[in-house]
């Protein structure tokens, strides 16, 4: 099944916020948060969890990466949850220690809270605000939500440099936001590869050996079932799609990089239906997809 809406997605497994930027719940005697989205959704995530919880808090809130619609609410959350434990990979918790790299989160999280009328919810007052990490994950580390609830860290870079994905394997879950391929609203499937093409692609191949059953992605969508292996396998068959249509539009346009992105809008963001991501960080992440690619079309031309 492909879930499109807020609510549980599987035996203890919630899908909070706004399924534009959602962040996951899995309860257990420890619940833990999968991510944090935007800051001005905060007030929408807290009294969600309140209500799924009941009294209980969350012990932890695993962030996958350092993306400014992944850490939004961050600080909100731990004001109002201040034994939850914060985690993420090293090279995220470097980044939330820039001044620069914070200004930038801070920027984009108020530019989407412009966007609040399309969400459907009130703006509200929760700018986003730096907070500090209480514990470094890396490849291996294992961290126990109830007896046999066992989250599994995995190093899966190429999106960014400092992702991370969760593996429940009792429950075949997975939480991999866009270590796999990210869907829109007509089922293309954007690849996400802002820093390096094979390495996404290979963290990906690794991802898709995982058995799975319920697949918690960044965007829009979570997958049960059928649709979540159908989503994995996809996200590679997209992913060679995009290069091959990235490379050439490079050999069409001789290597200009504003001339493909400008190609390759049109065809992936312009006049989409539906959700998309705000222009200014698709424009950002596009021109880095872009350039991940034309690195390796480079290095293959004689």
């Amino acid at each position: 099944m492909v879930v499109n809406q807020i609510g549980e997605i599987a035996k203890g497994v919630n899908m909070l916020g706004h399924r534009a930027v959602p962040i996951y719940l899995v309860d257990g005697e420890r619940p833990a948060l999968f991510d944090a989205g935007l800051a001005f959704l905060a007030p929408d995530y807290v009294r969600q969890i309140r209500q799924i919880l009941q009294g209980r808090h969350p012990a932890w809130c695993f962030l996958t990466h350092s993306h400014f619609d992944h850490c939004g609410a961050v600080a909100h959350l731990k004001e109002q949850f201040p034994e939850m434990k914060v985690v993420c990979s090293a090279k995220a918790a470097d980044v939330f220690q820039r001044p620069n790299a914070i200004s930038m989160i801070s920027d984009l999280n108020n530019f989407a809270a412009g966007m609040a009328a399309e969400f459907g919810v009130p703006q509200g007052d929760a700018p986003f605000a730096s907070f500090g990490v209480d514990e470094i994950a890396g490849e291996g580390d294992r961290f126990e939500i109830s007896p046999g609830r066992i989250v599994q860290v995995m190093k899966t870079p190429g999106h960014t440099r400092d992702f991370l994905s969760y593996y429940l394997p009792g429950e075949k879950l997975l939480i991999a936001s866009e270590a796999l391929g990210t869907p829109d609203e007509t089922g293309y499937i954007v690849t996400d590869c802002l820093v390096d093409y094979d390495v996404h692609y290979r963290s990906m191949e690794r991802l898709n050996t995982l058995d799975v059953e319920t697949l918690c992605l960044g965007h829009i969508y979570a997958c049960t079932g059928i649709d979540a292996r159908l989503h994995m396998d996809q996200s590679l068959v997209q992913s060679r799609r995009f290069r091959r249509m990235a490379e050439d539009f490079l050999d069409e346009e001789k290597g200009d990089v504003q001339a493909v992105m400008k190609r390759v809008k049109a065809f992936e963001w312009d006049g989409k239906p539906g959700i998309r991501q705000p222009e200014p960080a698709y424009v950002l992440n596009l021109e880095a997809r872009i350039q991940t690619i034309r690195r390796k079309w480079k290095e293959e031309r004689p």
